[in-house]
């Protein structure tokens, strides 16, 4: 049977073409609701903890000492700017870079100080001024910054 000899009003033909018409809907909907998410979800950072509560310690240690705890990566690097309070200027000194293996996630890593370092902390120690830390730690191309004060056990 040829399709240009059915007649226009022939039921039958209504009804494939009303059928074409819900598959092409159902279809064109579907392809909608199973699009994926366009947006990766963030990597995670490593997130920083100081270890060394304040300047005394960091004094008698000859080090500050920081956790790092990641979910990604088999190795940490941290690298740190120490700024200490001081007259007329503020003394600014750069810690690490230290890099470390992470265990179960976690690294602890020392961040060593010279004897310059450790003269300037144990004055401003003293002093009671004040010293800062800004700490960076990268980890399987993620990385992650804490602020942080070295507080005075003297004041």
């Amino acid at each position: 049977m040829d399709p240009m000899s059915l007649p226009r009003n022939d039921p039958w033909l209504r009804r494939i073409a009303a059928a074409a018409l819900v598959l092409a809907a159902a279809t064109a909907s579907g392809a909608a609701w199973a699009k994926p998410d366009d947006t990766p979800k963030p990597k995670p950072k490593p997130k920083l903890e100081l270890l060394t509560a304040s300047q005394e310690e960091a004094l008698l240690k000859g080090a500050v000492k920081v956790e790092v705890r990641s979910k990604r990566g088999d190795e940490v690097r941290v690298k740190a700017i120490l700024v200490v309070d001081g007259f007329p200027d503020d003394f600014t000194f750069k810690l690490g870079p230290e890099s470390k293996g992470l265990r179960d996630g976690r690294a602890k890593v020392k961040l060593g100080l010279s004897a310059r370092k450790r003269e300037v902390l144990a004055f401003a120690a003293q002093a009671c001024d004040k010293a800062t830390l800004e700490m960076e730690a990268r980890a399987a191309r993620t990385t992650g910054r804490l602020e942080a004060t070295l507080r005075s056990e003297s004041c």
